[in-house]
């Protein structure tokens, strides 16, 4: 009788498990999210008046970029 029981516990628990597990699947399944579709209208727009840039025209090493001339 214990031989029974440690040998059919199990398989039915394993069996149940698997039944459920198959009907939980079965039905996510069938769920499924409406397709949605969306569109988004974009500007883009340079900021509004941004100070001008410094710039280098000269070479580095030119003489006229020295730091300490002389």
């Amino acid at each position: 009788m214990r031989a029974l029981r440690e040998n059919v516990v199990p398989v039915a628990f394993l069996a149940l498990w698997v039944a459920v597990s198959g009907y939980t699947l079965h039905t996510l399944g069938g769920m499924r999210a409406p397709r949605v579709e969306a569109t988004m209208d974009l500007t883009v727009t340079a900021p509004p008046s941004s100070p001008p840039r410094a710039g280098c025209s000269e070479k580095p090493g030119s003489p006229g970029l020295d730091v300490y001339p002389g």
